[in-house]
């Protein structure tokens, strides 16, 4: 009997013992969690400067339109809640089976679900760091309170503006030494939710050997499908409830 689709997937799932899943936007969109490139994503509001508003220097000058925006947007992050998808990864945790989670998604739904070992490669609002003496300060109702005001939260150490530890365009990524390492080390590699697109977590699927089985979950095809084992373009929350784990 040959396995294919979904069947082949589990097959393989059941085998496998050392999964590292790579993930993007796509697995936080039913936690209500705002998209960035998408055709109606924030970046294509015309009352902010597109990317500019996560590029670091203009950060530096212009901290009050970044917090204007983030003004929007921080209680969708601070409310989020896990999505099936999350859940998944977490049982595929508790079985044995997903060693690493690596993300480029700055909403720290992967730590609320509970998965242990979580590479942030483009950080999370988790924590703020002031960009004149370098404190960091735990994200915390004063900070949250300042920033759902409009306002610009300051370092209480030296007045300094804080900025979230979040990875803004001209800032190196977190942790990619780490992840190159763990998509080395896995006998399969899940995609999930992600068009693998962004650099340079995109490069990462280009350094698995060829007998590691490279697995996307996508509802839109990725420059990798040729290469995948197994490609299911559906939306994850519909997907990961098939596989009957939750």
């Amino acid at each position: 009997m040959i396995l294919e689709g979904l069947d082949l997937f589990m097959d393989t799932l059941s085998r496998s013992k050392y999964i590292v899943a790579l993930t993007g936007a796509g697995i936080s969109t039913s936690a209500g969690i705002a998209d960035f490139r998408g055709p109606n994503g924030i970046y294509k509001r015309k009352d902010i400067p597109g990317e500019k508003i996560f590029d670091i220097d203009y950060f530096r000058q212009n901290p009050q339109d970044f917090y204007g925006l983030l003004s929007e947007l921080i209680d969708s992050f601070t409310n989020a809640v896990p999505t099936k998808g999350h859940m998944f990864l977490k049982k595929l945790e508790d079985i044995g089976r997903l060693k690493t989670v690596i993300t480029q998604n700055i909403d720290g739904l992967h730590k609320k679900a509970g998965n242990t070992n979580v590479i942030e490669v483009h950080g999370s609002f988790s924590q703020y760091v002031c960009i004149t003496c370098g404190k960091i300060i735990p994200a915390d109702d004063k900070i949250i309170e300042t920033i759902r005001k409009g306002k610009v939260p300051k370092c209480s150490a030296c007045e300094g503006i804080l900025k979230p530890d979040v990875v803004f365009f001209g800032e190196p990524v977190h942790g990619l030494e780490k992840a190159l390492t763990e998509v080395q080390k896995a006998d399969m590699v899940i995609a999930m939710g992600t068009s693998l697109s962004v650099y340079p977590v995109a490069t990462l699927p280009s350094y698995i050997s060829d007998t590691t089985m490279l697995v996307i979950l996508n509802n839109q095809p990725t420059q990798y499908d040729r290469r995948a084992k197994i490609v299911l373009n559906e939306d994850i929350d519909t997907l990961v409830a098939k596989t009957k784990l939750l």
